[in-house]
């Protein structure tokens, strides 16, 4: 009696267990199925953008931390934002492509080449970190599997020191579009895996940062998604939301009006939502008058006035390029800095007879300013034939065999065209106008990442990086450092809010 009574007992608490598992099992299933949309939860990370800075962001605070959640943000249908449209390269001091390739450089070098192009208006301290950590920024992407093998020296730098990839088969590899495709298979391999580490959510509009009552830092973000208001809470949130020169009204009207009327090479997706976000918690700006014209975007000949334009990349003259007036002169050491070439340009090739048109247009047509970018044979072989087919496909490139052919393509004086340019078998050409390129303004920010307010103290929890930050490159950037900051700063700002984040989950145990 007493065994069929403990029996009985037992299988009497044996089946309360087993209803309490099924019990549990269905809230847990129920909870995790209602929380979905938020599942970061408390200890968490939020990141707003998902180009390159946004990428590195969240790259970083996953590998820092087991226990990281990370949910990345992008309003457009896909990763890679202005980031994936970069054409020239990503500079790095002292990396082992440098050494392969038997090319001294240094720190010192890319800080002064950088403070240079930033006419005094750069932060020293955001010049020195991001110049002391370019070359481990620049194996980072290599070790991810970007081959950067390819070195050129671009306007503003000493030494060459700007990294692309080599042509494959006779095609270009745009830099941008590598790296930002390499890094987002890395995350797109984390987001499938299962670990539930991360969320990537896509065509999602941040609309609201959401502050935390007790100490006014960031809680968590507001955002619209597939026509839904959807709340994320966070314990560190990192605004990697790029620039503002993809819109004419706004913030380049309020800020920068005398370049507001020019074409731009941006997406329209570059409207300010950082700063937007950023400052309603509190954030101050700097320098957000500095808006940098680069000096050569395409002008096609079957589309003169779209606002748009390809980017004629730097690279072009880094190779050998040069540029001419309508003439058929020269008229800038084509290496100069951009904000330099860029005043050449509107100085000498504004008038009926200087600027540059094509032959298929009237003169009065197109830019107000625009001028001729012609390439030897010889300084075509150095850029690579791939990325000149891709432009020539494009209708952005012409060719011409010979001095006399390049003479009548472009309308000028044989005899004066022979003192611009050197004598070769083929020439490659286009016709060029200066274009809002970049934001040198934004949000103020400190060497580790944190958004600081006017009184220069940090909003608790909230970092950025990328084009949505101010200070660092000042009057003007110099060219290939806007992959760079994104790597440097987007890593910094994944390791600071990783690290916030695990104190302030550490701290509600």
């Amino acid at each position: 009696m007493r065994i069929r009574a403990r029996l009985s007992t037992a299988l009497r608490m044996l089946a309360v267990a087993a209803l309490a598992m099924v019990s549990f099992n269905f809230v847990a299933k129920r909870f995790m199925a209602e929380n979905k949309q938020n599942m970061a939860g408390r200890g968490s990370i939020v990141v707003i953008g998902g180009g390159l800075a946004g990428m590195s962001a969240a790259l970083e605070a996953l590998h820092q931390a087991r226990n990281t959640v990370v949910t990345l943000l992008e309003k457009e249908a896909r990763l890679g934002g202005n980031s994936a449209k970069a054409s020239s390269g990503i500079n790095g001091a002292e990396t082992r492509t440098q050494a392969a390739q038997g090319i001294e450089d240094s720190i010192k070098t890319f800080a002064q080449d950088t403070t240079a192009s930033g006419r005094g208006r750069s932060s020293k301290i955001l010049v020195d970190k991001l110049t002391q950590d370019s070359a481990q920024a620049v194996a980072w992407l290599q070790d991810l599997g970007v081959d950067l093998r390819i070195l050129a020296r671009l306007g503003g730098h000493s030494v060459a020191r700007t990294h692309r990839l080599p042509e494959i088969n006779g095609r270009a590899q745009s830099v941008g579009w590598s790296i930002v495709s390499t890094l987002s298979k890395h995350l797109d391999k984390m987001w499938s895996g299962g670990s539930g580490r991360l969320r990537i959510v896509t065509n999602a509009q941040a609309t609201a940062l959401l502050a935390d009552a007790a100490d006014k830092g960031v809680s968590g973000v507001e955002f619209l998604a597939n026509g839904k208001v959807e709340r994320v809470q966070a314990n560190a949130l990192v605004l990697a939301t790029g620039g503002f020169a993809g819109a004419h009204a706004g913030f380049l009207d309020k800020y920068a009006p005398q370049v507001a009327a020019l074409a731009t090479t941006n997406g329209p997706f570059a409207t300010g939502d950082g700063l937007q976000l950023g400052t309603a918690l509190g954030a101050d700006l700097v320098d957000m008058d500095q808006v940098q014209v680069h000096p050569t975007g395409f002008v096609r000949p079957s589309d003169v006035d779209n606002p748009t334009k390809f980017l004629a990349a730097e690279a072009l003259r880094g190779a050998g390029g040069v540029l001419l007036n309508a003439r058929g002169m020269r008229f800038v050491d084509e290496l100069d800095t951009r904000d330099r070439v860029t005043a050449a340009i509107t100085s000498n090739c504004s008038a009926p007879d200087t600027r540059a048109h094509h032959s298929s247009t009237g003169t009065q047509e197109g830019p107000d300013a625009a001028a001729f970018l012609v390439l030897t044979q010889e300084a075509a072989d150095r850029f690579g034939h791939g990325a000149l087919a891709f432009y020539e496909r494009m209708g952005l490139i012409s060719q011409a065999a010979g001095m006399e052919e390049l003479a009548k393509a472009l309308r000028v004086n044989e005899a004066t065209l022979r003192q611009s340019v050197s004598e070769a078998s083929m020439y490659f050409w286009g016709v060029v106008t200066p274009v809002t390129h970049y934001c040198m303004g934004g949000l103020r920010f400190d060497v580790k990442a944190r958004v600081l307010q006017a009184s220069g103290q940090p909003i608790r929890g909230l970092f950025a990086a990328g084009e949505v930050t101010g200070g660092l490159h000042g009057a003007n950037r110099l060219a290939g450092n806007s992959l760079l900051e994104c790597v440097v700063f987007g890593r910094e700002a994944g390791r600071q809010a990783s690290a916030f984040a695990s104190l302030v989950e550490g701290s509600n145990l």
